[in-house]
Parts: structure tokens; C-alpha cells; sequence
């Protein structure tokens, strides 16, 4: 009796010893399957209130800022420009996961002179059916030389607006980033334009190695790096993953989300089950792709134009002209709610992501780009808001030195027990589910 009451003993001590590396080893802020975390905001983010008139708006400097706002609130805020560089104003409006909205309500961003003129703006609003999820875009003030043509130095205002008359207050995160001129004589050309399109990436590119693992983050701040290849995460019906993919200048970007059958009676129908989009560095919207889910296995697609500095002279509608800048850009996988009549649990997503092109040049920038956010880093956590760089290393050191003695302990842990384990006659049976969803108990 103390002989298998030591023995099992051992054996709880093997296993804990194992699986902790396993959960210290996640993503620093991930969102953890089982529950729906709401969006987190950068650490370093600063607390600000607009005010209800663009007189008394505070004033933003380069960084990121929170507030709240209500249905059919409008709120003010000042920033000062110069008169070479693009400046985005970027806003998300974060509702609580899985909530119930409106398709009337939304977030609406502009800038604008002193005297009232809009020299950019930027919509984000729900879909008919859709759920709570983060909504971002931005506005854009691009120097024009022509008379009043928002090309001056001086004070803007920031306006944000509640576009939906109802529903609940809810926070936003407000990020303002300047990215500098070009050099005086230098052409705004880069290298690749085109549209967008819904065509999947190439076979070979997305199913040469074996699928990664990866948790996505619950927004801009915290969303996991990700590259070439095929990743797998988990989500709950409600839930929308952040992750973030380096696109450089010259290079588009094509995504497929693969989700698996459910077990479903013939009459489910869950409008907008899976919803994939796309955001620019400057937390612009790219486009989104939404396929309804009736059960049956479903792969949604979006592709985006190459990137291109050339690309933000289109008009404002064109779906290239988002892909204006190269840096992180940042995707989102939501499934709806109502998945959840026929899931129970967390949802096997697959991503296929292909970045198609070589890395071309940079434009001749009258200034550090890179640093102001707008290029790809070979450390994602360079261009963070928090200013982790030196806390992710020694993290990242740190659990690969645990990983590493604890994998050591398990090899030897193993070995002992197998050598100790007595001969049971009667094997354990195991249940096996694969192929598809488990219906919802």
C-alpha cells in the first residue's frame, strides 16, 4: 500500500511538473478558450474624456488614449499637425463580447480644420444579426497643397461619434500616429497596385509544413504574431481572435479560415457563423469576408491589393487604398453567437495565410518610419504600445529555460515509472472523437 500510495505520488508530481510549462508558455495576454475576454487596451494607454464641443477638446499627442462613449454621444478632441506628415486618428469601439447591437450603431471618426472642413474620416458599424466585437477604423489627414486643402500646420480637431441611438455605454481606445513626409523631390511611388479580391492563397504556400499553434489576442494590443503557413487556434461562438502578419511594401496578403462540420439539424442557419477582416497598421479597415454557417464545413477567404504608397491617391472607397502603408496588419476570426445552438465547446479554427511578393523598397521617408509604426520589425513587440520588448525576452528566456529542465524531469520521470508500472490485464478504454463538432449536450 505505501509502495503505490509513493507511486502515485511520483505520478502527480511528473504530470504537474509537464503540463505547467504548457500554460506559462501561452501568449503574454491571449485570450483563454472557455471564456470571452473583452477587448484589452495598450498598458501604456492613457485615460482621457472628450469633451461635447471642439473648443474644450483635450489635446492628443502621438500615443494611445481611452474613453468611454454612449449611444448618439459625440465627443471632441484637438491634435496638433504639421504640414508634411500623414496623421491617422484611430478609433475602437469595443462593446462587451457577444452583446446585443444594432445595425444602426456604430463608431464614426473624422478630422477636421478649425473651421469645421473634414479633411478625413472613417465608419465602423454592425451587420444585420451581428454581435458585440470590436469596430475600428480611422481618419486620415493627408497634406494637399491645394487653398484650405487640410494642408496647414496647426490645431484639428478629433471628432468621434456613436452613430446607433441605443445600447450600452462602451469603452474606446483612441491611438494617434503620424507617419512622416517624403523627401522633397521624391515621387510617392513605390512598387505593386492593384484591387482587392476574394481569391485564396496559393496551395503550395499555406500546406507545405505542419499547422502551428497559436492563441489569438482579444484585439490590436495583445493579438500573436503569425506568418506563411497554417495555424490552428480555438474559439468560442461569440468570440472574435485577434492576430497580427507582416506585410511588407510590394507584398499583398490572403487568408482562408477554415472551420469543421457541426452536428446540426437541417433547419440551423446562423447568418454572418464566420466573419474573417482585416485592419492596416494605423488600425485602418482593409475589408472583411462573412460566410453564413449552416453546419457543414465552411472556408472563408480575403485577399488584399498589394502594398503600396501610391495607393492612398485612390479614392477613399477603393479597397486598395488601405494597403498604403507596410507594417503589422492585423486580422480578426469571430463566429457568431449563434453557433453556440450547436457547440457547446471551443471551435478547431484552421488559418491559411499566404504573403505573396518580395519585399520591395521603403519610399524615401523624410524621417523614421519604422519607428513611428509604419514597417516590419524583426521583433513584433519593437512597435508595441507597452514597451514590453525587454519583458518578452527575458520571458521568453525564461520559459525556455524552464520548458528545457522540465522536459528533462518528464524524459526521466517517465522512464522511472515505466520501469515500475505493474502489468494491468485489463487495458483503460479510451472514447475517440474526430471529424467533426460535438453537438451541444
Amino acid at each position: 500500500m505505501r509502495y503505490r500510495r509513493r507511486h502515485r505520488t511520483a505520478l502527480a508530481t511528473a504530470a504537474a511538473l509537464c503540463v505547467l510549462p504548457l500554460g506559462q508558455g501561452r501568449p503574454a495576454g491571449a485570450a483563454e478558450a472557455g471564456s470571452w475576454s473583452a477587448y484589452r487596451p495598450a498598458a501604456s494607454a492613457k485615460g482621457v474624456s472628450g469633451s461635447a464641443s471642439a473648443a474644450q477638446g483635450p489635446l492628443l499627442r502621438p500615443g494611445t488614449y481611452t474613453d468611454t462613449i454612449g449611444p448618439g454621444e459625440k465627443k471632441f478632441y484637438a491634435v496638433d499637425l504639421d504640414a508634411r506628415s500623414d496623421a491617422y486618428v484611430s478609433v475602437v469601439g469595443a462593446p462587451a463580447p457577444g452583446a446585443a447591437v444594432s445595425p444602426e450603431d456604430g463608431i464614426h471618426v473624422a478630422l477636421r480644420q478649425e473651421d469645421g472642413r473634414e479633411c478625413g474620416f472613417g465608419e465602423a458599424k454592425f451587420r444585420d444579426a451581428d454581435s458585440g466585437r470590436p469596430l475600428a477604423d480611422y481618419a486620415v489627414r493627408r497634406p494637399r497643397p491645394d487653398p484650405g486643402g487640410c494642408g496647414y500646420a496647426g490645431r484639428y480637431h478629433v471628432v468621434v461619434e456613436r452613430t446607433g441611438p441605443t445600447g450600452d455605454t462602451y469603452p474606446t481606445e483612441i491611438k494617434y500616429m503620424t507617419e512622416p513626409g517624403l523627401k522633397e523631390g521624391t515621387l510617392a511611388v513605390t512598387s505593386g497596385t492593384g484591387k482587392s479580391g476574394k481569391w485564396g492563397p496559393a496551395p503550395s504556400t499555406v500546406t507545405g509544413r505542419s499547422p502551428g499553434r497559436v492563441a489569438g489576442g482579444t484585439g490590436f494590443n495583445d493579438a500573436p504574431p503569425v506568418a506563411n503557413g497554417v495555424w490552428k487556434d480555438d474559439l468560442l461562438p461569440g468570440q472574435t481572435r485577434f492576430y497580427r502578419i507582416p506585410v511588407s511594401w510590394g507584398q499583398r496578403l490572403s487568408v482562408v479560415a477554415d472551420v469543421p462540420k457541426a452536428f446540426a439539424p437541417p433547419a440551423f442557419h446562423a447568418p454572418g457563423g464566420v466573419r474573417v477582416g482585416l485592419n492596416n497598421p494605423a488600425r485602418g479597415y482593409v475589408g472583411e469576408s462573412v460566410e453564413d454557417y449552416r453546419g457543414m464545413p465552411k472556408s472563408v477567404s480575403l485577399s488584399t491589393a498589394p502594398v503600396a504608397y501610391e495607393n492612398r491617391l485612390r479614392g477613399r472607397s477603393d479597397a486598395a487604398n488601405a494597403m498604403r502603408v507596410a507594417g503589422w496588419y492585423y486580422l480578426q476570426v469571430g463566429l457568431h453567437p449563434k453557433v453556440g445552438e450547436v457547440v457547446s465547446h471551443p471551435v478547431p479554427v484552421t488559418l491559411r495565410i499566404a504573403v505573396d511578393g518580395m519585399p520591395g523598397a521603403a519610399p524615401a521617408y523624410d524621417g523614421d518610419a519604422v519607428a513611428a509604426g509604419f514597417g516590419v520589425t524583426a521583433d513584433p513587440e519593437a512597435v508595441a504600445d507597452d514597451g514590453s520588448t525587454e519583458r518578452a525576452t527575458l520571458r521568453a528566456i525564461g520559459y525556455a529555460g524552464v520548458s528545457t529542465g522540465s522536459a528533462l524531469l518528464c524524459w526521466l520521470g517517465g522512464w522511472w515509472l515505466a520501469a515500475r508500472q505493474p502489468v494491468r490485464r485489463s487495458p483503460a478504454r479510451f472514447r475517440v472523437r474526430t471529424g467533426s463538432l460535438m453537438p451541444r449536450r
